[in-house]
């Protein structure tokens, strides 16, 4: 993208002149999408991608290849531009992002209009989708929709769209998701109509945001929404199993474990990687505590690990805890603790039960079968400083429509080996 690179690179030489249009240096997740020859571009991003950024480039120098008819019109390049977001309040953060670009090149924001002018005859006006009577009338060379994924399918079908027509204006939407809407139909263009292309572009891509602040925002978010606001997936969290009320009782979170007496079975379950590396899915550990009055206390320990990891986790874990058993499914049995059974039990100073576990049904049955009776009588309680307690509650939440339900699988072992426990089976 000669055109592009040039020019961001005069702008980088004349910082220093009195009239300089402040253009943003893209980052390198973002040219591929600069460069695209595509005429409508969806860009699902999750939040803190860059988004903006990527707007103010297309919308000032245009997009696409400036060699031949796959080069969409910038400001600069004469375009007449919507820049539209879905409420007021959002449309003054994009009104802020402009002045600033432009604060230096001498060409005036007109507030009254919401529009500033370029000596080409190029103009970039922001819109707000809350009055879609506004959209009508102007032939646009292009225009950006902003967070459109929270606005209305009809702002793009019966305002803007016919206004691209006659002079083959360009679209880019950049958005975050918001379920599988009519945004996703839009994402599903990809590769069928040939105007259209899509790109899903999680957080993660912008290396300005390192990964300790992801990891957080999951233990805040829960996975459903970390899924949507991060990794830029379409995710109907509506469709989540248990009742939020069941995590508000006063007693859900607790600091201290139980005193030995009071405790009358520990046992840990656990749901191993399927994978070979550190790339795997989860490991779930899941320890839990069952006192003589019916609570079961809990806490986790969930990470991706490998094979020998998940071993030597295991050990660990059996060591501190000093559980009556650890459960993990039959068909990983031989797999994972095969060669370890004899080490496990010499660092625990006696032979721990390891129980295996065949499944005869389906996993999300299974949970909801057993879980949702102790979690709506409140029996459940959680190590409140435990990020592994904390990453198991929100995989609960978002159960079953998480990318992850390795935590309520161990859980649900835990809970039935206690079960046999009490009814002697064991």
């Amino acid at each position: 993208m000669k055109r592009l690179n040039l020019r961001i690179k005069n702008h980088l030489a004349q910082k220093s002149s009195r009239r300089v249009i402040e253009v943003p240096q893209p980052l390198p997740h973002q040219l591929p999408i600069l460069r695209d020859t595509h005429r409508h571009k969806r860009v699902i991003c999750g939040r803190r991608w860059g988004k903006t950024g990527v707007g103010l480039i297309a919308a000032i120098l245009g997009h696409g290849d400036p060699a031949g008819p796959g080069h969409w019109k910038g400001i600069v390049d004469g375009g007449n531009l919507y820049w539209v977001a879905p409420t007021f309040a959002q449309s003054k953060k994009i009104e802020r992002d402009l002045i600033r670009a432009f604060e230096r090149s001498g060409l005036q924001y007109s507030k009254s209009e919401c529009r500033i002018e370029h000596p080409s005859g190029g103009s970039i006006t922001i819109k707000t989708a809350a009055a879609p009577v506004s959209l009508r009338g102007d032939g646009l060379d292009g225009m950006i929709g902003d967070e459109f994924a929270f606005v209305r399918k009809e702002i793009w079908s019966d305002a803007l769209r016919p206004a691209l027509s006659d002079r083959r204006g360009w679209s880019m939407f950049l958005t975050t998701p918001n379920g599988p809407n009519w945004i996703k139909e839009q994402h599903d263009l990809d590769g069928v109509d040939p105007h259209y292309k899509s790109w899903q572009c999680p957080t993660s891509e912008n290396r300005l945001i390192d990964q300790a602040e992801l990891d957080s925002a999951l233990l805040d978010l829960g996975q459903a929404s970390f899924d949507q606001e991060y990794r830029a997936q379409f995710v109907d969290i509506s469709g989540a199993e248990f009742s939020g009320l069941y995590f508000q009782t006063p007693t859900f979170w607790f600091d201290q474990w139980p005193a030995e007496s009071e405790i009358r079975y520990r046992v840990i379950g656990l749901d191993p990687s399927k994978g070979k590396s550190d790339k795997a899915d989860y490991s779930a550990f899941v320890l839990l505590a069952l006192t003589y009055d019916g609570q079961i206390y809990v806490d986790a320990d969930i990470e991706r690990r490998d094979v020998r990891k998940i071993a030597e986790k295991a050990c660990e874990l059996c060591k501190l805890f000093e559980p009556y058993g650890l459960i993990v499914e039959t068909n990983q049995f031989q797999e994972l603790l095969r060669c370890n059974i004899e080490d496990l039990a010499k660092r625990n100073n006696r032979p721990l039960p390891i129980y295996g576990r065949t499944h005869h049904e389906d996993k999300r049955t299974r949970i909801r079968r057993t879980l949702t009776p102790f979690l709506s009588r409140g029996e459940l309680h959680f190590k409140a400083d435990s990020r592994g307690a904390k990453l198991l509650v929100s995989q609960l939440k978002d159960f079953p429509v998480g990318a992850y339900d390795d935590g309520p699988d161990a859980l649900e072992m835990g809970i039935s080996l206690l079960a046999e426990l009490l009814n002697g089976r064991k």
